[in-house]
């Protein structure tokens, strides 16, 4: 009788043995639990994008121009390039009103007017003020265009959306918005903006972004 309790009492260690064997093997099969990743803040998303745009230095863009001058105003097709040497700007209106092209590089620019007469200068914006009666601060707006203001002038009145890009901003008396993104060029990039000063309101509707 005592071996047979003996017996009983050893297949019931036995058993706990094994299942305990099991339970700590099935423990172990499971793979380890992997540290949440910190989802970024809006910081890490605001330098993400500027570093990212900051690298389009070769591009073209065309789309539409509207400008409101005073009581004057037109709206023409719009196509610009810009390289790391020199930029090339075309506007085309009806029945040639409004219509001009400016090309240059740091050292000079040729305005071609209305009436096809060309004219040259250290400066766009001189040219068109003088030439095409408003301006643009084409050493700004070819950072504004793609969303960043200008490194070299102070920045106020900033606004950003929650994916860390400008939607509004002030530099050199002048306010930029951007009231539209899209993907291009496989980057975030303004479709839609609105940039003003004084009695000058200039919009833009960029259809097609391209790196150069």
């Amino acid at each position: 009788m005592t071996r047979v309790r003996t017996g009983l009492w050893a297949l019931r260690l036995l058993r706990v043995c094994g299942f305990v064997a099991v339970t700590a093997l099935a423990g172990c099969a499971q793979p380890a639990l992997r540290p949440a990743i910190p989802s970024p803040t809006p910081h890490d998303l605001h330098v993400a994008h500027v570093d990212a745009i900051s690298a389009l230095r070769s591009w073209r863009l065309a789309g539409r121009l509207a400008v409101q001058a005073e009581v004057k105003g037109f709206s023409a097709d719009l196509d610009w390039r810009e390289t790391t040497t020199g930029f090339d700007l075309r506007v085309a209106a009806p029945l040639n009103r409004g219509t001009f092209a400016l090309s240059g590089n740091t050292r000079a620019v040729s305005l071609v007017t209305p009436k096809g007469e060309t004219y040259t200068a250290a400066d766009a914006e001189t040219l068109m003020r003088q030439h095409l009666g408003w301006a643009l601060p084409l050493t700004g707006v070819r950072y504004w265009v793609r969303g960043l203001p200008d490194p070299a002038l102070a920045v106020s009145a900033e606004h950003l959306d929650s994916a860390g890009r400008w939607r509004d901003f002030v530099q050199d008396g002048w306010q930029i918005s951007v009231l539209e993104y899209r993907v291009a060029a496989g980057l975030d990039l303004p479709s839609r903006l609105s940039l003003s000063h004084d009695k000058l309101r200039v919009r833009m509707a960029i259809k097609r972004w391209e790196r150069l």
